[in-house]
């Protein structure tokens, strides 16, 4: 998979902050239904915010030599459609899909729809993100982190999910029946189970049947605000070829601390996709996103420390950060699997509709990174490779 389909993310960043523009389509229920329902309408009035983003990266592969003789790629990298519907005073209905620069990668990132007719509690269904991890995301930058690539962040699949909101409190509960896209469609936002061929290796495994439960608590010292917080997994993998099923299970410790505009990100996830007839997996699991597939080491933990600062301007905003994470894969069925490494320093500017991503990534044994195929795998070398990229968004 070469470096111009590779996935685009979107940070932590520019989720929270930045404000999109979007035009709002109001749709007056007496103008659809006549007269008759002119007092509903007085009531509510239903609306439509539609809206999305267009996408353009240039990047230079250190791992790749046709890259560095050119001096960088300049492409475009995707067309993002979103659409906020406000249905009824307790029903809204949210999705977006990503066409990417291949005729042959577009998928959902998210479709639901959610209630809010319970003091304290919300209730989706459909394309929803899972409730793992640090509840910000546990990256700024545009390639995200290894635990992204992992599924472990800022993941979507299809399912349905209870939020309770109280005081610092939240608590989610989620079940996702399947991903977004079947196991053996290589499209998708992020990281999900691969069922065919990689290299010498056959894979046939197929998530389902997961719960989800993430717990957080805010503690709020004036201008020191601490998020800590708590994940659980535990799902089926489960194996079409012998039909019977392995286990997908994680916990994951996180906090987030925030003060005067800096920001540290601290995170630990202990997980093991224990797939059916193991013992012919070398230790291996396969995953898929963005049009590609990749092997990982099947049992393993990875940690994960950032550091930011946020600095408001009255044209914008800039983030300066450095995002560290380290995967270390379990040994005991295959003594030959590598640590691998990322470590992101970059600066994301928000201004007007635009926002701008400008990052140095540096990794070792980690998938897409200077030609490698994998996370946890057997090193193809023991190099680090670095990929500079620059990424523009405008949003209308």
């Amino acid at each position: 998979m070469d470096m111009i389909r590779a996935p685009n993310p979107m940070s932590g960043y520019e989720h929270e902050n930045k404000k999109v523009k979007k035009l709002k389509l109001s749709i007056l229920i007496s103008a659809l239904l006549g007269a008759s329902t002119a007092v509903m309408a007085d009531e509510f009035e239903p609306s439509v915010d539609l809206g999305g983003a267009v996408k353009v990266k240039y990047f230079v592969d250190d791992g790749n030599e046709a890259s560095k003789s050119n001096g960088g790629t300049f492409a475009f990298d995707a067309l993002e459609l979103d659409i906020d519907s406000h249905i009824s005073e307790n029903w809204t209905a949210s999705a977006k899909y990503v066409f990417k620069n291949s005729s042959s990668n577009h998928f959902i990132k998210y479709a639901f729809a959610a209630y809010n007719g319970v003091e304290d509690w919300q209730f989706q269904g459909g394309v929803i993100s899972k409730p793992f991890g640090n509840k910000s995301f546990i990256s700024h930058n545009w390639w995200e982190s290894i635990n992204y690539y992992m599924g472990f962040e800022d993941d979507y699949d299809l399912g349905a999910k209870a939020i309770y909101s109280s005081g610092n409190w939240t608590s989610e509960v989620a079940f996702f029946k399947n991903s977004e896209y079947s196991s053996s469609d290589t499209r998708g936002y992020a990281a999900d189970a691969f069922t065919g061929s990689i290299g010498d290796n056959t894979y046939d495994n197929e998530e389902t049947n997961t719960f989800n439960i993430r717990q957080s608590y805010v503690f709020d010292y004036d201008k020191l605000t601490v998020q800590v917080g708590a994940s659980l997994e535990y799902g089926q993998l489960y194996n079409a070829a012998h039909d019977d099923h392995g286990t997908s299970t994680a916990y994951a410790v996180h906090l987030d601390a925030q003060y005067s505009g800096y920001q540290l990100q601290l995170q630990m996830v202990d997980y093991d996709y224990d797939q059916y007839d193991s013992e012919n997996s070398n230790g291996l699991y396969a995953m898929k996103m963005g049009g590609g597939a990749y092997e990982v080491a099947a049992k393993g933990q990875i940690f994960a420390a950032n550091i930011a600062k946020s600095i408001g301007y009255d044209w914008g905003t800039v983030t300066l950060y450095n995002d560290y994470s380290h995967l270390t894969p379990d040994t005991d069925i295959n003594a030959n699997l590598n640590d691998s490494v990322i470590n992101t320093t970059g600066v994301s500017i928000g201004v007007s509709d635009f926002f701008i991503f400008v990052d140095h990534i540096y990794g070792k044994n980690a998938v897409w990174l200077g030609g490698q195929q994998g996370l946890g795998i057997e090193n193809q070398d023991d190099n680090f490779y670095s990929l500079f990229n620059i990424s523009v968004a405008y949003y209308f």
